[in-house]
C-alpha cells in the first residue's frame, strides 16, 4: 500500500471502530478518557477588583505556566452576607471586575494554557458557617429568591467563558446544601447551555462522605470533586503511607465514575506547607511552623497515584496567587510557588498522566 493511501484509510477505519462503539453501547471509561487529555492545572485565585491586572498578576502566570500545566481554574467569586441571605454580591471589594477577569483569561491563553473559569459563592460575614451550608432557607419563597440570585450570577461568568473562549466551565462548588434540589440544577444547567457551549463540571466535595448527594451528574460532562482527604493520621508521614490512603480513596472515585459512566475532574486539591497539613488539609487557618516537607510528599503522593488512571479526568492544585509575595520557603499557605512542592509539580506535569 502506498503511503499517500494509509493515513485516510486508517482514519476510516478508526471512524468505524469509533462509531461502532458508540452504536454497540455506551463507550468505557477508559474510550472516554482516550477522547481527553489529562487536565494538568493549577487554581489562580484573586480576591480583589484588579487581582488579575498589572504586571504582577502576569509575572505570576508566567511562574504557573512555568510549572509545566497544561490547564489553569480562574477563580471568581461572590458573596452572600451570611448563609441565611439570598442576594449574591459579585461587584464588591473582594470579586475581581470582569475586565480584570477577561484580561487573565486572554493572559493565559496567550500563553498556551487551557481555562477553566469556576465562579465561587462565599459567605461575606458569617464566620460560623460556610459554602456548604448555604441552604438553611424557612420557606420556599426564600429559595427561590436564591435561585434567582444565583442564575443571574453565574449565567453573568458563563456570558464571559463563552466570549472568550474558554474551555471549560464549572457551574457551581460546595454547594453542598443545595444538591438535593436536582430539578433547580438540571434547570440552571440546561440555561447555562444555552449561553456557553462547551464542556461542563460541579465541583463537589462529598466523594467519600456522601457519594450519592449529587444525582444530577448525568447533566454535566465531567464529575467534579475537590478533595482535601485525610490521607493519614501521621503528622510526619512517608510518601508511602500517603499512597496507602490514597489507593482508599480512588476505590471511591473510581466507584463514583462507573456509576455514572464518566470520569472525574478532581476540580481542586491541596495541602498547606505547615505541620500537620497531611492530618487535616482543608483548614486554611490551622496555625504552626512551616513544613515544606510535609506539602512536597502530599504533592508527590498525589501525582505519583493518580497517573493511568482512565477514570479521572485531571487534577487542579490549589492554590496559585497572583500576589507575588506569596510563596517562599517562610510560607505556610496552601501555595507550592518557590517551595520543593512545586518542583515536583514541575517534574510530574512533564510526564505522560
Amino acid at each position: 500500500m502506498k503511503f499517500k493511501y494509509a493515513l485516510p484509510i486508517l482514519a476510516l477505519t478508526l471512524a468505524l471502530i469509533t462509531g461502532l462503539a458508540f452504536l454497540s453501547g455506551p463507550i468505557s471509561l477508559k474510550q472516554v478518557r482516550s477522547l481527553r487529555e489529562f487536565q494538568k492545572g493549577v487554581a489562580f485565585t484573586g480576591y480583589t477588583r484588579e487581582a488579575y491586572n498589572g504586571w504582577q498578576a502576569e509575572e505570576s502566570m508566567r511562574n504557573l505556566k512555568n510549572t509545566n500545566a497544561t490547564w489553569v481554574s480562574l477563580l471568581a467569586t461572590g458573596y452572600l452576607d451570611n448563609v441565611y441571605s439570598t442576594v449574591i454580591d459579585y461587584s464588591g471589594a473582594y470579586t475581581p471586575n470582569d475586565d480584570s477577569v477577561v484580561h487573565m483569561i486572554n493572559y493565559a491563553h496567550q500563553l498556551g494554557l487551557k481555562v477553566m473559569l469556576k465562579p465561587h459563592v462565599d459567605l461575606l460575614n458569617d464566620p460560623n458557617h460556610w459554602r456548604g451550608q448555604i441552604g438553611l432557607y424557612y420557606n420556599e419563597a426564600a429559595w427561590q429568591q436564591w435561585w434567582s440570585s444565583y442564575r443571574q450570577f453565574i449565567l453573568h461568568y458563563a456570558g464571559i467563558a463563552a466570549a472568550t473562549g474558554v474551555e471549560q466551565f464549572c457551574v457551581g462548588c460546595e454547594l453542598d446544601g443545595t444538591v438535593a434540589r436536582a430539578q433547580d440544577w438540571r434547570q440552571i444547567i440546561a440555561e447555562i447551555r444555552q449561553v456557553y457551549s462547551g464542556p461542563l463540571v460541579y465541583a463537589d466535595d462529598q466523594v467519600e462522605s456522601r457519594p450519592e448527594a449529587v444525582t444530577f451528574w448525568d447533566a454535566l460532562d465531567l464529575i467534579g470533586q475537590d478533595l482535601y482527604p485525610i490521607l493519614t493520621s501521621k503528622t510526619n508521614p512517608s510518601v508511602s503511607d500517603l499512597c496507602y490512603g490514597w489507593a482508599r480513596l480512588l476505590v471511591k472515585i473510581k466507584a463514583l465514575a462507573e456509576k455514572w459512566g464518566k470520569p472525574v475532574l478532581i476540580t481542586e486539591i491541596g495541602y498547606r506547607s505547615v505541620q500537620g497539613a497531611a492530618q487535616s488539609p482543608w483548614d486554611w487557618q490551622k496555625e504552626g511552623p512551616v513544613d515544606l516537607v510535609v506539602q512536597r510528599k502530599c504533592y508527590e503522593a498525589g501525582l505519583r497515584m493518580v497517573a493511568g488512571r482512565p477514570y479521572l479526568a485531571g487534577m487542579y492544585w490549589w492554590q496559585w496567587f497572583p500576589d507575588l509575595s506569596i510563596g517562599g520557603p517562610d510560607d505556610t499557605s496552601f501555595s507550592p510557588f518557590g517551595k520543593p512542592a512545586e518542583r515536583v509539580l514541575r517534574l510530574r506535569f512533564l510526564l505522560p498522566m
